[in-house]
């Protein structure tokens, strides 16, 4: 027994040591944290500290209703991503917490440069969502996160609603996240395409531009109509428009129903193809009255020819700025054996042509006739 005790009273010792020791843990009450909404990182011009790193931080406010949100914007030059971050700690009283992160920026200049230490620093640091929205800020990020939305009703709103399903769908508006730019950055065959941000004369953005890039910077920014174009035929985005011509009369058209395929075809000579079939159902939106009555196999038969060669001329246009956001050489590593498949397809697609089919179906003229 006096052994049993012995033992009792060593443990007892032991746990309360542990104790001590668990007083001083890492946890903090969330009124001792900063929550980090929005992240905007830009190149400079001093080769000491090229990155500048600018954290959009939410203040709690009692009130809830449009422009009642409360931002705190700090702003330093570092080195690396990782330095400035940690040296922004000396700037505020609360521990910086990037949980609620919902938006990284990355300005034009540095897109342009090389992203790849930017991309590298999301994904590997563990407090990052990887669902969180990427995009390019035009001309710097800086200048974006100090924009204050007169309708934001929550900090940071206003960007993650554009981004998100839950407000508005834009079909100008292309969305990435952080673990699908990262999976096309890395993937041979498939490119990364990142939206464009810009700021209006009042204060808010526009978001109608998508921004095409390769393995390290970026090639092509797409304008509004082909950034409308690029996601119907990428990501079958039906709230969107079709705009055509027939009999001298601009007909606007709303995409009720789209669907696109493709396939390489060899041809005889040894030249390969990439046959797209789409299948397009509209409704008129903007047409002269009586159109009801008239025959629609010839408005469907001029404006299926006229989205196939929009097409064709934007999968040139992608095709001569050397990058693949579609990702047709992932396709074509998918359905060519051997280890030399990839090789052949970066010989065949600078010359690989194009032959789009378009079938284009009217379902109705709108309520009037």
């Amino acid at each position: 027994m006096k052994g049993k005790g012995q033992a009792l009273r060593t443990s007892g010792c032991v746990m309360l040591c542990f104790m001590l020791l668990l007083t001083g843990c890492g946890f903090k009450d969330i009124d001792k944290r900063f929550f980090v909404v929005a992240l905007g990182i830009d190149q400079t011009e001093n080769e000491k500290a090229p990155y500048r790193i600018t954290l959009q931080l939410a203040v709690p406010s009692p009130k809830i209703e449009p422009g009642a949100s409360k931002v705190q914007l700090e702003t330093i030059e570092a080195a690396t991503i990782s330095e400035g971050v940690r040296m922004l700690k000396a700037y505020v009283d609360k521990e910086l917490d990037f949980g609620h992160c919902k938006v990284f920026i990355i300005g034009e200049a540095l897109a342009r440069s090389d992203y790849g230490d930017v991309l590298q620093w999301m994904t590997r640091r563990r407090d990052i969502q990887s669902v969180a929205d990427v995009a390019i800020g035009k001309p710097d990020a800086e200048s974006l996160l100090k924009v204050q939305p007169i309708s934001e009703r929550y900090p940071g709103n206003t960007l993650f609603l554009s981004f998100g399903k839950d407000a508005t769908e834009s079909p100008y508006t292309y969305i990435e996240s952080v673990f699908d730019f990262s999976r096309r950055a890395s993937e041979k065959g498939l490119d990364p395409v990142m939206p464009v941000i810009r700021r209006d004369d009042k204060e808010s953005y526009v978001i109608n531009r998508a921004a095409l890039l390769n393995k390290q910077k970026i090639q092509l920014i797409l304008n509004p109509i082909e950034t409308q174009l690029f996601n119907q035929i990428a990501q079958h985005f039906v709230k969107s428009s079709l705009h055509g011509m027939f009999e001298g009369t601009n007909l606007v058209l709303a995409i009720t129903e789209i669907h696109s395929r493709y396939k390489f075809i060899k041809q005889s000579g040894g030249q390969e193809t990439m046959n797209m079939n789409i299948r397009v159902k509209v409704v008129f939106e903007e047409a002269p009255k009586g159109l009801y009555e008239k025959h629609w196999s010839d408005i469907e038969r001029q404006l299926s020819l006229s989205y196939s060669k929009s097409v064709e001329k934007l999968l040139r246009k992608i095709q001569k700025s050397g990058v693949d956001p579609l990702g047709l050489g992932l396709r074509y590593r998918a359905t060519h054996r051997g280890e030399a498949a990839w090789g052949h397809w970066q010989k065949i697609y600078p010359e690989l042509d194009f032959q789009v089919n378009t079938q284009l179906k009217i379902e109705g003229t709108g309520i009037i006739k």
